[in-house]
């Protein structure tokens, strides 16, 4: 007698609608974001950057550093040539419209959201998983300066990028066609040329290939296809980071670590690992800085930094610990390390305190654990109840506050509110807040804020500049040339020092000094017109009118509309 095949289970009506209505879910929480103006580095790396304006400058862009389109651009570190591509691309349809490049980030978190949930299901095998966990990275608030900052568009492209290379490594193990090694080879340069932490995927493929061990318990040294891929990829990032090391130099970090010992920098990172860890679970306070008053530096006399060693190394050793029993968990929480080492100051001092754009890649390991565990709890005898209430209470808290941030990220006032609620001494942000009011003309609520900039730091540049600048306009000029001068110590580098430094002392009608500072900025900036007509100005004061005639012509050649206004 022949027996009754075995029908296939019957999957639930909704699941083919997952998979495009959480995508969905994460362009409606950041609909707030659809019309933000440029905030922040947008205004640099976009709408004035002239590696953006013209698709003439698309060569360029592959042979220069990030930021190589700002004329004083201090930090030569970064290479991220497909992140600039991007913009460029979409500056010559959409132009200075700062609406479209929101748009274009959002869809770009609701497919990486998408591509997300295919990787958990292709590796992990399981559905529920994937739903759960590509519902709780939509609505995170801890990515909303990545998805609501346009210049976070680096960590969506490169995350993006990083699953699909892990799917094709999947796929090209398991199938041997060669599309998949030719796709995971892109994929890998699309990461790497997006952002710098694409360096990291050959690591992560072992991390992948060692969650297929302990979940098949088989592995073999002889498998070529493996050995391909690895090499491949191995291969394709030692010679792109040749390539980068012969256009870029020794990244900016921060203002703050330059006075810090290596030893007290990693101890403050250790602390701020566990905190990045807490702001998954709980993102109660949330800012576009830290500033030493939210990120004192620690050392290892610090009791939390012990406490942080702890939770780091439990962390760890429970990935070991359940690499059999559920490795699942085990991979996600090897995956946010990894991941986050890089950027976290451990390792080398970054451009930042601390941030929450660096977590856009690390957190897709700690959601998949959340997910995980949440599943986990609602397959208990008594745990169904609670999972689906603690999902459920995390989800809606989630998505408010997702929602709120993107209405914070509007332009430079509201997120200067926002961030100086949660980070008051922030110089940057105070420095912000007094241009803002600057632009607003509410000028002496702006010096205020400008000498609290300065009170809080010293040595933050941008707000010596602009106390200077306001001074100046009223009338300080003592003051003003005392400020820029130390200015231009700090950093020899900044355009509007010298610009501003000889509009002082013109003022004060010290033409030997003006003259001095227009010498080291026509040395410093040679192809910069609001220099060179400065300078011309510098040399007629002095008498000699053949050198300001020749300035005053060759400024005119590299900007005919100087001196117009």
């Amino acid at each position: 007698m022949a027996k009754k095949k075995k029908k296939n289970p019957v999957r639930p009506s909704w699941i083919k609608h997952a998979w495009w209505v959480i995508p969905l879910v994460a362009i409606l929480v950041y609909l707030p974001s659809f019309n933000a103006d440029f905030t922040l580095d947008d205004v640099l790396i976009v709408e004035e950057n002239t590696y953006v304006r013209s698709v003439d400058k698309l060569p360029e862009i592959w042979t220069s550093h990030y930021w190589a389109g700002k004329v004083d651009a201090t930090d030569k570190g970064l290479y991220r040539p497909l992140t600039l591509t991007s913009y460029n691309l979409q500056y010559a349809i959409s132009r200075e419209s700062p609406a479209a490049f929101h748009i274009i980030n959002v869809l770009l978190h609701a497919l990486l959201c998408f591509v997300l949930m295919r990787f958990v299901n292709l590796v992990f095998k399981d559905l529920n998983l994937a739903f759960l966990t590509g519902l709780i990275f939509a609505v995170h608030p801890i990515h909303s300066e990545a998805v609501a900052g346009i210049v976070g568009r680096a960590e969506l492209l490169c995350a993006l990028f990083m699953l699909t290379a892990m799917m094709s490594y999947h796929h090209w193990t398991a199938s041997k066609k060669i599309k998949w090694l030719v796709l995971l080879l892109l994929s890998a340069f699309a990461a790497i040329t997006s952002k710098e932490l694409g360096f990291l995927l050959p690591a992560i493929l072992i991390l992948q290939e060692t969650y297929t061990y302990f979940t098949t318990k088989k592995f073999s040294f002889r498998t070529p296809a493996k050995w391909t891929a690895m090499l491949s990829v191995f291969v394709l990032a030692g010679v792109l980071w040749a390539f980068r090391s012969t256009i870029t130099e020794s990244a900016a970090s921060h203002e703050m670590w330059a006075e810090v010992s290596a030893g007290d920098r990693m101890a403050t990172a250790l602390r701020t690992t566990m905190e990045y860890l807490g702001m998954h679970l709980l993102p109660l306070s949330l800012s576009a800085d830290y500033w030493v008053s939210e990120v004192p530096i620690a050392d290892f006399g610090d009791l939390t930094v012990w406490l942080s060693i702890l939770v780091i190394a439990g962390l760890t050793g429970l990935s070991f610990f359940l690499r059999k029993t559920w490795p699942v968990v085990s991979w996600g929480i090897l995956f946010f390390f990894m991941m986050l080492l890089p950027v976290s100051n451990f390792v080398f001092a970054a451009g930042f305190l601390k941030a929450e754009r660096i977590l856009y890649i690390p957190s897709i390991g700690l959601i998949i654990v959340m997910a995980s565990v949440l599943l986990r709890l609602s397959q208990l005898k008594q745990g169904k109840i609670a999972a689906v209430g603690i999902a459920a209470l995390m989800l809606l808290f989630f998505s408010f506050k997702t929602w709120s941030r993107g209405q914070a990220w509007k332009n430079n006032f509201t997120l200067a509110e926002a961030t100086l609620k949660t980070s008051p001494d922030s110089p940057r942000f105070n420095n912000i807040m007094g241009l803002e009011l600057k632009a607003r003309k509410r000028k002496e609520e702006a010096l205020v804020f400008f000498e609290k900039a300065v009170q809080s730091n010293p040595r933050h540049v941008p707000a010596l500049v602009n106390l200077g600048l306001a001074y100046r306009n009223a009338g300080r000029y003592e003051e003003a040339a005392a400020i820029l001068e130390r200015a231009l110590d700090l950093n020899p580098n900044t355009l509007a020092t010298y610009v501003n430094l000889m509009s002082v002392y013109r003022s004060l009608n010290n033409n030997q000094k003006n003259l001095q500072v227009a010498k080291k900025a026509l040395k410093r900036y040679p192809q910069s017109a609001p220099i060179v007509w400065n300078a011309a100005n510098a040399y007629q004061l002095m008498g000699d009118m053949q050198q300001a005639d020749e300035l005053r012509a060759r400024a005119r050649a590299i900007d005919p509309t100087i001196g117009q206004n």
